[in-house]
């Protein structure tokens, strides 16, 4: 099985000095709700355009499952799919197919209406955040259940990967219709979809006093502070 290796928002819950406030889990009544209209840092229509449609993630299902005995298969589902056994969007919706962003970034419902109508301000407002105070955009992001392996939950991206995917042969949760084996600094640089935003930016500036101020918005994970792609113009 292909499966949910990972992919990596700079986004962030974090503690403000004396100030400390919770990571959270699944934002409570959060529902999974797919790609459709994705626009979160990969461009216009992030996940319906060219770049997502050259990672493996975008045809686990198409590919592997479709029009077999699997394709409604709970176990293979689990990774080739996204969010099977969830609430999802829409009457009738077993599951999405392939692995979509909420396979590794939570259910979306909370988060994707921060981006619409952030405080019934219209869609414009959280851009307007985002460029006034980065850090509390993400804190709001965080809040409302956004998930960054690495960063808030899981310690590390390679524990996000290792769910669907295997280093050794006699790896417990291996798929036994395959002997593929992850090379996971390999899979990682695949899969690396981290562009340069506006926390980014601010983050290069940041003083040892602020640093320690914001430090659980800063990656945990050391293969998180590889360069980054350069902010695309018309994001």
């Amino acid at each position: 099985m292909s499966g949910k290796a990972s992919m990596y928002f700079f986004g962030g819950v974090v503690s403000l000095g004396l100030l400390a406030f919770a990571l959270p889990g699944v934002s409570v009544g959060a529902i999974y709700t797919g790609n459709s209209g994705c626009k979160c840092h990969m461009g216009k229509g992030c996940f319906e355009g060219e770049e997502y449609k050259e990672r493996l993630h975008s045809n686990t299902w198409e590919k592997r499952l479709k029009g077999t005995p699997d394709a409604e298969n709970p176990d293979c589902l689990k990774c080739h799919a996204t969010a099977y056994g969830e609430k999802i969007e829409g009457a009738g919706v077993k599951y999405l197919p392939n692995v979509q962003c909420e396979a590794c970034h939570g259910a979306g419902s909370e988060y994707k209406k921060l981006k619409e109508n952030f405080e019934g301000k219209g869609k414009d407002a959280f851009k307007a955040l985002l460029k006034k105070d980065p850090f509390e955009a993400r804190k709001v992001q965080y809040d409302a259940g956004l998930i960054v392996a690495g960063i808030n939950s899981p310690a590390t991206v390679k524990e996000q990967c290792v769910k669907c995917h295997w280093e050794t042969k006699d790896d417990k949760n291996k798929c036994p219709k395959t002997d593929k084996l992850m090379d996971y600094k390999e899979y990682f640089k695949k899969d690396d979809h981290r562009d340069e935003d506006e926390l980014d930016v601010a983050l290069k500036k940041l003083s040892p006093e602020e640093k320690k101020k914001w430090a659980a918005i800063l990656p945990k994970d050391e293969i998180l502070n590889q360069p980054l792609k350069p902010k695309k113009k018309n994001d």
